[in-house]
């Protein structure tokens, strides 16, 4: 995902979520008419149906299934334009070096379930190696050929990206939405900043990021900067780099449903503002009555409702391009076709859980007061498959030192092995803990006698999907 992709989703949730909290709680009656016809001005409507051969019309629900009155599934093709034109886009290239030529270097499929139980964001990577579309470009076509998905911008602008998003999916998608670098800052700013983490020191003169290892709150330029950066973290590569600004986009949808934005109508209107300013999309979705009524339908989803992941994919054997896994990305289409869970769930309350039980370690610390019940916890966890390497008794004058109600203390850069430990003890109160490590600490105060079986999705082994959810923190390396 690039900087683009991470502006396009973060700006669909910002504007989705808090767009339904505004007209909830703060604009409801004579107020809505006002803030609505203010939004709907700063939204820019490309019909694009000439391309796509789409049939929706501007003044169909997007929204209610117009059969059956229920509501429906939404869908939802989100681009970055990299254009360097536009106030707020100077500094990242001249128009000269570049021209005047938008890429979506990395384009999103934003799916929300019928009954809005779960979002998904899906990034195809800019270097997909495909068959690109027949397209039309300022009236006359562009003959398909085997080329880069992030060139159908060029080719034919959104629709194009359209087509070749159907293309490699099989899906066919009538909404979308474009965002540029300007948007993208402005919603940082607008939230107050968004919480990253570096595992390491980093100075990437490209992208212009220069900070020190640890926790952050960056906002615009070094917001920007953090999803652009693709060198000087982890392996160099693109999908790299699309981990990192997933991880970006799970922070900014907590910091975006957190109660500092949700209750503050100051906050909200400047979010909606800035979500809202310098978007362009399809006459149907700049439809305000039907921007508003899919935002007020997504108001009650949370961070672990939302699911980001990335098109399964293959090197293609060139070394800088990569290919679709059709084999595995083909239960993925199929979710998002047929409206299902992805991944699948298991047959119980679960969520989703990538760390399997054999890879999470775990300090057990007995602050019961009581003999025994330390080794009783390590036996109800290493039933279930856990790797207990210690176990502490704290004496009875220290007991004070610790939390009164079982806790499990925990690195935010293993927050999946804690997600995973908290499931399996039913154990809620967790603290984040800088710098621990990959052990977590259990600290029990009553006695643990049993654990629950956890099951490990299928889909969250394949290392290209990186599957996460966005109650998930990630440390950048």
């Amino acid at each position: 995902m690039s900087s683009r992709s991470a502006v396009r989703l973060g700006s669909t949730i910002a504007a989705g979520v808090v767009a339904g909290a505004v007209l909830v709680t703060t604009v409801i009656g004579a107020g809505v008419t006002s803030v609505m016809g203010q939004l709907e001005g700063n939204i820019t409507a490309l019909d694009v149906s000439e391309q796509t051969g789409t049939t929706v019309t501007k003044d169909e629900s997007i929204v209610v299934d117009e059969d059956t009155g229920e509501t429906s599934a939404f869908t939802m093709v989100v681009m970055g334009s990299d254009s360097r034109k536009g106030k707020g886009n100077k500094g990242y290239g001249s128009l000269k070096k570049f021209g005047d030529i938008e890429r979506s270097d990395t384009t999103m499929i934003f799916h929300v379930n019928a009954d809005r139980s779960q979002a998904m964001g899906v990034s195809i990577p800019r270097d997909t190696l495909m068959m690109l579309p027949d397209c039309t470009k300022d009236g006359k076509t562009v003959d398909g050929y085997e080329g880069r998905f992030n060139e159908a911008m060029v080719n034919g602008g959104p629709g194009c990206v359209l087509k070749a998003v159907e293309s490699l999916s099989g899906l066919a998608i009538d909404n979308f939405m474009v965002v540029d670098f300007a948007a993208f800052k402005r919603i940082t700013e607008a939230i107050g900043g968004v919480e990253i983490c570096l595992e390491d020191d980093v100075n990437d003169p490209l992208s212009g990021l220069n900070l020190d290892k640890g926790l952050h709150t960056v906002n615009g330029e070094q917001a920007l900067a953090f999803v652009r950066t693709r060198k000087t973290l982890g392996d160099g590569s693109d999908t790299s780099r699309i981990r990192r600004q997933q991880a970006f986009l799970s922070s900014m949808a907590r910091k975006v449903l957190s109660s500092d934005i949700l209750l503050n109508p100051a906050s909200l209107l400047g979010v909606l503002n800035a979500a809202t300013e310098s978007l362009t999309t399809d006459p149907q979705l700049a439809n305000i009555e039907n921007l508003r009524d899919l935002a007020l339908s997504l108001k009650d989803l949370r961070p672990k409702d939302i699911t980001f992941t990335t098109m399964p994919w293959k090197q293609s054997g060139d070394g800088a391009t990569v290919v679709v896994a059709k084999k595995r990305a083909a239960p993925l289409w199929s979710a998002i076709a047929n409206d299902t869970p992805w991944p699948p769930k298991a047959d119980t309350d679960q969520p989703l859980l990538k760390a399997a039980p054999q890879d999470v370690r775990v300090e057990i610390i007995n602050a019961t007061g009581q003999k025994g019940t330390g080794k009783q916890a390590k036996r109800a966890l290493t039933n279930e498959g856990f790797t207990v390497v210690n176990v502490k008794k704290i004496k009875a004058e220290r007991i004070d030192e610790y939390p009164a109600e079982d806790t499990i203390w925990f690195d935010p850069e293993w927050d999946v092995s804690a997600k995973t430990l908290t499931y399996s003890t039913g154990i809620e109160n967790t603290e984040a803990i800088e710098g621990q490590g990959g052990t977590m600490r259990l600290i029990i105060t009553e006695p643990l006698t049993s654990a629950r079986s956890v099951s490990i999705a299928e889909a969250t082994k394949d290392l290209s999907a990186n599957v996460n959810t966005g109650d998930e923190n990630f440390c950048a390396s």
